[in-house]
């Protein structure tokens, strides 16, 4: 049974993270889950009150109509403190497989990893975060798994899988010979076949990590281009239409290799379908 925290702020970007979470939970079967809101405290005790009572008597109002919907009726949480902390704690105290959040407005989203509570959760906690972007319409048609040679991208994959989130037949992989590598490749003079032969051994190799997790793709499937790690990311969700992209990170570089610091934080910041942004296991 699926356990699922979602972290709302009342807004309707929230509610969109609220609508993916009941077609998670009705899909699975029914599942365990909460709405989580929370206050921050730095505000007289008497309006701090008042915020609580608020959220609490909307939440609630909402609880059973979303039960009708999912199956499974949500429990209301609303608290008060520094909200990353909150999360953190409200997904280890109900053991959730999966936080889900609605996006940021799109000013602030280049500061995805740079600071913001959602840095923060993911820095601290193990737990995947499914960042719904838009409207739920449907289930997800297909996903896009940006993929390097590391350990944490094919945890990603697999756990995109075990969460119900894509099938091997709804599976493309994407992956890029780092723009750095080549520059120093066509300084030296060394000819495009030399390029072409890293592209093929990053395939040959990404194949064999892929083989490892029991999935198979077809050609079509598994993009490997020289250049940006957003420009490849980016032609490969164009040319797959995948909704949902999953990447996986690393506990102290916040993302990645294949995906270093700012490059994740304009690629999430210019997408327009979900992501699912998977920590390492603990």
């Amino acid at each position: 049974m699926i356990k699922i925290l979602v972290a709302t702020d009342l807004s309707e970007r929230s509610a969109h993270a609220v609508q993916r979470a009941v077609q998670l939970i009705r899909r699975q079967g029914g599942g365990e889950w909460s709405l989580l809101h929370v206050i921050d405290d730095d505000a007289p005790a008497a309006h701090v009150q008042r915020q609580v009572q608020q959220a609490e008597s909307l939440l609630q109002s909402q609880a059973e109509r979303l039960g009708e919907q999912a199956g499974s009726v949500p429990r209301v949480i609303v608290a008060t403190g520094e909200a990353a902390t909150l999360i953190v704690e409200g997904a280890r105290g109900m053991g959730a497989d999966l936080l889900v959040v609605g996006a940021h407005r799109k000013s602030a989203l280049r500061d995805f990893f740079v600071g913001t509570t959602l840095e923060r959760v993911v820095r601290s906690s193990h737990l995947p975060v499914l960042r719904v972007n838009g409207p739920v319409t449907h289930e997800y048609r297909q996903a896009l798994v940006a993929m390097d040679l590391s350990r944490t991208s094919q945890q990603a994959l697999k756990r995109a899988r075990d969460l119900g989130l894509t099938s091997l037949d709804k599976l493309s992989v994407a992956s890029a010979v780092e723009p750095v590598a080549a520059g120093v490749v066509m300084e030296a003079g060394i000819s495009a076949e030399v390029l072409e032969n890293q592209r093929e051994l990053l395939r040959q190799q990404l194949v064999e990590r892929l083989d490892a997790l029991g999935v198979t793709l077809s050609h079509e499937r598994l993009l490997v281009q020289v250049g940006s790690p957003e420009g490849v990311v980016g032609e490969a969700l164009s040319q797959s239409g995948a909704d949902l992209l999953v990447l996986g990170t690393h506990a102290r570089e916040g993302v990645s290799r294949f995906f270093l610091g700012s490059v994740a934080s304009r690629l999430l910041g210019t997408l327009d379908c979900d992501a699912l942004i998977v920590p390492p296991a603990g």
